[in-house]
């Protein structure tokens, strides 16, 4: 969702037209949405991706990974092997970069500052697709249990670079809580789908 909105001023700052596109559905929104940690790192990633760099410059963010550990990672870096290596999103040379889905038992509420599941219990790599027409993201990931099992919290992690050019490492996107649980069967499978409107 995007909107626009263009002001006319006057030499005194007084408005003299004010218009725009969309602004009534990005304010539902505003109203709508929560505070979140998806949202967080959704806001973090835009915002990197968008700051204004000037040659050799770097863009990083602040986050503490699954592990407990405070990190500050590029998003954005110059080029070289030493430099680029050390982006989140652009080193394949040291460490994989991909979605893992998780569950886990624990119930409590989810928070911003999660930095990992309260008990997480399986997970596995997500699939990722983009559809360009309807301007959505779908991550994915599905799970056969060999046992009953409940579920309260499912957690969207994303594996990088977490420090320097080869510490490899994951950080939470993600964390959501179903209170009343789902209750997986034997030989059952849960699929946890995650859907992003752009």
């Amino acid at each position: 969702m995007r909107a626009v909105e263009v002001i006319v001023t006057d030499k005194d700052g007084k408005i003299i037209y004010r218009t725009g596109h969309n602004l009534d559905l990005y304010e539902e929104y505003l109203k709508r949405k929560t505070n979140d940690l998806a949202t967080a790192w959704i806001v973090r990633f835009f915002g990197a991706l968008f700051s204004p760099t000037a040659v050799g410059g770097t863009i990083t963010f602040s986050f503490t990974d699954t592990a407990g550990t405070a990190r500050t990672q590029g998003a954005k870096r110059p080029t070289g092997i030493d430099t680029i290596a050390d982006a989140l999103f652009n080193n394949m040379q040291s460490c994989n970069n991909r979605l893992w889905i998780s569950y886990g038992s624990s119930s409590a509420p989810p928070s911003r500052t999660d930095y990992k599941l309260g008990n997480k219990i399986g997970e596995g790599v997500a699939g990722v697709s983009a559809d360009e027409i309807h301007g959505t993201v779908t991550i994915s990931a599905s799970f056969t249990f060999t046992s009953d099992t409940t579920i309260y919290e499912v957690g969207l992690e994303w594996e990088g670079t977490v420090s320097s050019y080869n510490v490899c490492g994951r950080f939470l996107v993600d964390r959501t809580v179903f209170p009343d649980g789902i209750t997986v069967q034997a030989g059952q499978t849960l699929t946890i789908i995650y859907r992003f409107v752009l």
